[in-house]
């Protein structure tokens, strides 16, 4: 590791979940995905999916989860929701250095209204970027452009099968609420979130897709209140 960020490498560094990466050394995201930083679970969970599907990554980065899920033969077709500029150049260069083609990068996030609105982003740390009111101690604001489910039911080519994954730091209550709304959630076989007790109440999100159909069957993490939960269709 001294080795490869002494030299700030300019060709693609091989991460320790076995894709490639675009060396972006002064990002923290870069550096959690290098180290393999997000687990096992859900990567291993991808790689593996046994089903054909849609793969939707919501707050996909700099693609950990869409490049997996696109060497997986059995999702048909990855798309990933990224509203930041930059950091969607990055995805895209990633996906293309691992090969994959079956993708759409949808440069927005899902919001409650077509528009725009402020994205807080921090050069140092990709993964930090929220659309939520936060006293800003870091970073800079980028605009960014809003879709709802109106919107996302064009985009999102049918299927009988989806994965989602939602990462989208405080925004995933409302992200949930579009994705209800839309035509093809009854078709939502698992869904994997992050959650942050700071700004989620966990036990209200368990209730809405419950009511919505999918059941919590996983919570992964050891901090009480920073973790990740697996929902199933019933």
């Amino acid at each position: 590791m001294l080795y490869r960020y002494l030299i700030k490498p300019t060709e693609p560094i091989r991460s320790i979940y076995g894709i490639l990466l675009s060396p972006n050394l002064k990002d923290k995201t870069f550096k959690l995905y290098y180290k393999g930083s997000y687990g096992r679970f859900f990567s291993s969970l991808v790689m593996q999916y046994s089903q054909k599907a849609v793969f939707l990554d919501i707050g996909a980065n700099q693609g950990l989860y869409s490049i997996l899920a696109g060497k997986n033969k059995n999702f048909e077709h990855i798309v990933s929701f990224e509203p930041s500029k930059k950091t969607a150049a990055l995805l895209k260069t990633n996906l293309e250095i691992n090969t994959i083609t079956d993708y759409q990068i949808v440069e927005a996030a899902i919001s409650n209204h077509n528009g725009e609105l402020k994205l807080m982003v921090d050069e140092n740390h990709s993964g930090k970027s929220t659309l939520r009111e936060v006293k800003k101690t870091t970073g800079d604001y980028e605009t960014v452009s809003t879709i709802d489910h109106t919107v996302i039911n064009s985009i999102v080519p049918k299927h009988n099968n989806y994965v989602v994954k939602i990462d989208v730091e405080g925004h995933e209550e409302i992200v949930i609420s579009e994705l209800i709304k839309s035509s093809f959630f009854e078709k939502v076989r698992l869904l994997y979130c992050e959650v942050d007790e700071k700004w989620i109440q966990s036990e209200r999100l368990i209730v809405t897709l419950a009511t919505a159909g999918l059941e919590v069957v996983e919570k992964i993490g050891k901090d009480p209140l920073h973790y990740d939960m697996l929902f199933k269709r019933v």
